[in-house]
């Protein structure tokens, strides 16, 4: 890998940087080297995450040797070692390491900061976790703080829907000692080292998996490994909200903070110290409470009578927490429930604004406050435990949620403690400055008046929420930095307009970077478009957003666009009424049709299940060649515009119809303006207005969600602005700089399209086409994963890193470029047929050869699309079938009609079973496998266990009477099982098959579609054809009786002409052979019956084969009427007869009777009968073997 000198720091980088990625790298480093803050704007696609990480672990490497140097020179001082040459070197090598590192880190020559990386979510965590296992820094110690969502592997634990009732059902499982995976843990801890175990850079799933294995705690690992971490992952909210902290044993004082993924910060920092009490979350808490005290008077009555003695102890833990703790607390809930209930509310649509020290006075008037808080978290705390951990069954189904509201309440309003000496009314206002409190009145369910003389009770008992709203994000930033944080650093792919974002967090930020994009100018093309194709004023504001004119004209102006752009085209609407109201007018007035003319339109729907549906749909048309691509319509701020990758055909172009802005009557956005007009000028620094805000809040939307059309260095596309208000120079300024320079107005809608045309076909000719990418979609989501993740574990880590040759590839560290682990595996395995010769190694389960390997099963002679009921054999063609490769049929013909000669045909065939040997395994092993995931669904455990035990029983003996026995207990005692047992069928061995098909006929009515061929394995009957393709076309030709091999096309193979269907005396006519690619091929063979081949021709060679196996071949022949068993309870004829371990013998519907009766006892002799213990007999008795 090159080492990059950046700013005295040597860089080890896999590849060449682009200019941009050094620019990004010497801002990291400055802000590193003079300990200050920085903010660092880089366009997604330019390897924005690999770029600051290698840069700040380089910094950090230099950092550690620095300390190290001065303990070693402190050591040697005090040895008393004062050598002049070696005080040089020393001396000199402190002033190298102090210019790389920095001078302003004095006071800590022998501290080692650590690097806090915080993310939005977990997924971005892992993504950039897996960008640092492929850098050459994959040797750092790295920890991964997460939630016990995420990490807890307790069954009990994770079946639980909230993550605070999870939180609170650890605490009390681990208190009491009753969680095996952290005894388990602290047991490792004593008697090892964990790091030892788990290895350097792990994530979270490295961690679970880790944690499975060893049955030991994930998560207390996790915190554990924190400890002698350089580097820790953890999400935003960990890191902001101080009572996270101190949860997870997060210290930032001396270490520095990395912030990526930054541009929702604002808002995290903002939502992280508000709240919002509902009435209802007030009442849940009450109730809560008043259960708990019922419970606890239950227990103290029974202990009185002596009773306590005889219940469960285990099952009702000591609580530590008294009776009257509990019905102190719920006086005070209740007592603020009716404080909030006094509170006059004038304007009950507007609702009542209080400054922010109204919620101390609120508060105060029930006993809350900073003297009793400690006391209350405690008890609090306490009883959620408590209330979480019950398991009597008292009626807890809230789980503590109530209370577990009011005490993240009681957190946010009293985050400080007071300082020694301090003045609480001081700490107060000081708190109080970042908050507005909101009083909002629910609005009761508006109902038809039925009687127009009863008159309404006035009451007023709908209750109000009440809001506790922070409007200062640099609340929760000077919290952190005033902890002693060296440096923070944020960085996003769109923070522009910075100097907003600067002032918006209240802390300073010297250190500043806009960076301009990987691409070269002609990759994008940028327009404003001001008016629409029939000339109507393309503008989305309040007053016409709903006018149908201006619907009708957007709708046009896509029309036109979704003709011009290549493949994808995204649209985003300012919300979600505006988008939906414009798509009902376009489909009213036919503007809809005229669009899913050219492309399918998708439009984003709100639920998550839904969204991943779409998206995977979104993909398919898009990689569909027989479409042109496909429209997705979404809004601002949605999950489409955050996160997902619409790389090269994905996104060719987006439209953006509007400025999103927020809802201006929104109470909070109202408070929020009003906030910052009030704030402005009273600070030390620089702050924004309130228009200003709202401004920036749709730039930044809109910035985010142009973000999603360039993605790499070789992408391209087209970004349109389709609202007049985007052409203000005031508008482009709010852009992302790389997006500047290239904007172009348009007031003529023709003008905007031709351009448009012109750069599509410029680009499609002058820029690499794309390779086609797998269908990926984005929920899940993991829906913004990282698609070029290749895990590398670190356990263990021997010889050379196996990542730098992959490191050293630039796609390797952009996602759009990067190709699925399915994908390479793939391709890798097409390079072993194409240069290795030969099918036979591709397939990865090519030694899997029985329904156990799928349990574990396979025979490669199976039909792959074999369908068990009584159309099987008949099948109707698939019209879709059309476009597949046509099948052979061979027929026998005389020598004067047309032909083709055999060893051709033979040829054709034998190379065919080549080409899908290797998929047959594959598919077929699928095939199996998704069989005994149907029976896993249809039997209990302990059935199943049965089932399974007689698969592996047949698989070693080779009985098939034990296995039938076995399944037909289990399949036919219910009809809607019936379909499990004759699709058994495929499984059975080829010699079994034929006594199946009998057996099946018998018990369910209906037959396995059984043919005389499918009792000879298909690897025989090929090698048989084959070798007759080895005898000379010359001597077949002279043969003057013989039969010529002719290849017709036909392209329903499944389906068998009626001619072939019937058999004479004089020809044998058609024999079907299962082909291992799913698809039969049909081979007819008909012979005139006008000679002898001394030789004997194919046909008769084959079907001596087939009359070793299975007699001749002549479907007509009737089974035996007479099983030879007498039935012991109807005394007839046995026609399906089973034999019980005392050896006696029913027919099976009679045992069917018998296992249906409560006493399920043997008809003859009385004795206890079990299912699993009848055997079929397969073959005809003898009267007198028959028991007595």
């Amino acid at each position: 890998m090159p080492l990059v000198d950046v700013k005295g720091v040597h860089v080890n980088f896999p590849f060449d940087p682009y200019d941009c990625q050094v620019a990004y790298m010497e801002k990291v480093i400055e802000c590193l080297q003079k300990n200050v803050n920085g903010i660092l704007e880089s366009p997604t696609g330019t390897g924005k995450t690999l770029s600051l990480l290698c840069s700040s672990l380089a910094w950090l490497q230099d950092k550690k040797a620095q300390v190290e140097l001065n303990r070693q020179a402190n050591i040697s001082s005090l040895m008393g070692d004062n050598g002049s040459l070696q005080n040089n070197q020393i001396e000199a090598l402190k002033k190298s390491l102090e210019s790389t590192t920095g001078m302003t880190w004095g006071g800590s020559e022998f501290a080692v900061p650590k690097i806090i990386y915080a993310s939005r979510t977990h997924s971005q965590l892992t993504q950039a976790v897996q960008e640092l296992k492929r850098s050459a820094y994959n040797t750092v110690k790295v920890s991964v703080i997460g939630s016990r969502e995420q990490l807890c592997i307790h069954e009990q634990v994770r079946k639980e829907m909230s993550n605070a009732t999870k939180v609170h059902m650890c605490r009390a499982k681990v208190a009491a000692r009753t969680c095996f995976y952290f005894n388990h843990f602290e047991e490792i801890k004593r008697n090892s080292e964990p790091r030892q175990l788990v290895g350097d850079v792990v994530d979270i799933e490295d961690m679970v998996r880790f944690g499975e294995k060893q049955r030991v705690c994930p998560y207390y690992i996790a915190k554990e490994l924190k400890s002698d971490a350089d580097i820790i992952f953890m999400p935003y909210n960990y890191l902001l909200d101080a009572k996270s902290r101190k949860a997870h044993g997060v210290e930032v004082q001396g270490n520095i903070i990395i912030f990526d993924e930054a541009h929702n910060l604002e808002k995290i920092c903002e939502d992280s110290s508000s709240f919002d009490l509902s009435p209802a979350d007030l009442a849940t808490a009450i109730e809560e409470l008043n259960r708990l005290g019922e419970k606890l008077f239950e227990m103290a009555k029974n202990e009185e009578t002596s009773l306590v003695e005889m219940t469960d102890s285990s099952a009702m833990p000591e609580p530590e927490f008294t009776l009257e703790d509990v019905l102190r607390l719920k006086s005070t809930f209740k007592q603020l429930e009716e404080e909030i209930d006094k509170i006059e509310v004038p304007n009950k649509e507007k609702g009542l604004t209080k400054p922010g020290i109204f919620i101390f006075e609120l508060l105060s008037k029930v006993n809350i406050a900073f003297e009793t808080k400690n006391f209350l978290l405690d008890l609090l705390d306490k009883i959620i435990s408590y209330v979480t951990s019950d398991s009597t069954g008292m009626g807890f189904h809230s789980k503590g949620a109530g209370l577990t509201k009011m005490a993240d309440i009681l957190r946010v309003v009293f985050s400080r403690e007071v300082p020694d000496g301090g003045s609480v009314y001081q700490l107060q206002q000081m708190l109080a400055k970042a908050y507005k409190v909101h009083v909002q009145p629910l609005q009761p369910n508006k109902k038809k008046k039925i009687d127009s003389w009863a008159t309404p009770a006035v009451t007023d008992k709908t209750g109000k929420t009440l809001s506790y709203w922070c409007f200062s994000p640099g609340h929760s930033m000077l919290d952190l930095t005033a902890h002693g944080v060296k440096c923070v650093i944020l960085t996003s792919g769109t923070l522009s307009p910075l100097e907003s974002f600067s002032s918006e967090m209240q802390i300073p930020f010297p250190v500043t970077l806009e960076n301009p994009h990987v691409i070269d100018k002609h990759q994008v093309w940028v327009g404003t478009l001001n008016k629409g194709p029939d000339g109507v004023g393309l503008n989305s504001n309040y007053q016409t957003r709903f006018n149908e004119n201006y619907q009708a004209s957007l709708g046009k102006a896509l029309v036109n666009f979704a003709r011009v752009v290549p493949n994808g085209l995204l649209v985003f609407f300012p919300s979600y009424p505006v988008m939906e109201k414009c798509i009902e007018n376009w489909q009213q007035n036919g503007v809809y049709n005229s669009i899913t003319q050219y492309k399918p339109l998708l439009v984003e729907p709100r639920g998550k299940q839904a969204f991943s549906d779409v998206m995977e749909e979104f993909y398919e048309k898009i990689n569909d060649p027989a479409l042109n691509g496909a429209i997705f319509v979404a809004v601002c701020r949605g999950k489409v515009s955050e996160g997902l990758d619409f790389a090269d055909n994905n996104g060719r172009a987006v439209i953006i119809t509007g400025l999103p802005f927020p809802p201006r009557m929104d109470p909070k956005v109202m408070l929020k303006m009003q906030f910052l007009d009030e704030s402005r000028g009273k600070q030390g620094f620089k702050t924004l207005s309130g228009q200003e805000w709202y401004r920036q809040q749709a730039s930044r939307a809109v910035n985010q969600a142009v973000g999603r059309v360039i993605r790499h260095r070789k992408d391209y596309g087209a970004i349109l602005l389709c609202d007049e208000r985007f052409a203000g120079e005031s508008a482009i300024r709010q852009l992302p700089v790389w997006v500047r320079p290239q904007v172009k107005k348009y007031d003529v809608f023709g003008r905007a399209l031709r351009d448009m045309i012109v750069f599509f076909k410029t680009a499609e000719q002058t820029l690499p086409v794309p390779d086609k990418k797998p269908n990926r979609a984005g929920g899940s989501a993991s829906a913004s994963g990282c698609q070029g993740a290749h895990f590398l574990p670190t356990v263990h880590r021997q010889g050379p890193t196996p990542s730098l040759t992959k490191a050293r590839s630039v796609p390797e560290h952009v996602p759009s470029l990067c190709q699925s682990s399915a994908e390479e595996e793939t391709n890798l395995a097409k390079l072993k047929i194409q240069y290795e010769g030969g099918p036979s190694t591709v397939s990865g389960n090519s030694n899997k050869k029985n329904l156990l390997d799928a349990l574990k099963t396979s025979e490669i002679g199976e039909s792959q699309n074999y369908e068990l009921n009584d159309k099987s054999a008949f099948k109707q063609p698939n019209p879709m079938m059309k476009k597949m490769p046509s099948k052979k049929k061979i027929v026998i013909k005389k020598r004067d009609s047309e032909s083709t000669s055999s060893s051709a045909l033979v040829r054709n065939s034998s190379g065919s079973v080549m080409e899908v040997s290797s998929s047959v395994t594959n598919s077929h092993l699928q095939s199996a496998e998704n069989y005994i995931l149907e029976v896993k669904r249809c039997l209990d455990k302990e059935s199943y266990v049965t089932f399974s035990k007689a698969l592996g029983m047949y698989k070693k003996t080779g009985q098939l009477s034990q296995a039938v026995g076995v399944m037909a207990g289990l399949f036919t005692e219910n009809p809607q099982d019936y379909h499990l047992f004759r699709k058994f069928y495929r499984f059975v061995r080829h010699k079994d098959k034929k006594e199946f098909d009998s057996v099946c006929k018998e018990l369910t009515g209906e037959g396995c579609g059984y043919k005389p061929e499918d009792a000879v394995p298909k690897k025989r009957t090929q090698s048989h054809v084959s070798s007759l393709s080895d005898q000379p076309e010359k001597k077949q030709r002279t043969d003057a009786t013989g039969c010529i091999l002719q290849p017709v096309t036909t392209i329903g193979s499944n389906v068998q002409s009626e001619k072939s269907s019937k058999f004479a005396s004089n020809d044998l006519s058609c024999l079907t052979l299962n082909s291992g690619s799913g698809d039969d091929i049909t081979q007819s063979v008909k012979c005139e019956k006008s000679g002898t081949d001394p030789q004997g021709s194919p046909v008769e060679k084959i079907s001596e084969r087939l009359k070793d196996v299975t007699g001749p071949l002549d479907i007509r022949s009737p089974n035996s009427d007479n099983s030879g068993y007498t039935c012991c309870k109807c005394q007839c004829d046995a026609r399906v007869p089973f034999q019980s371990a005392c050896d006696h013998v029913c027919c099976f519907k009679c045992w069917k009777e018998v296992f249906n009766d409560l006493d399920k006892t043997c008809p003859a002799c009385g004795i206890r009968i079990r299912r699993r213990n009848l055997k079929r007999l397969l073959f005809p008795g003898r009267a007198d073997e028959l028991p007595s």
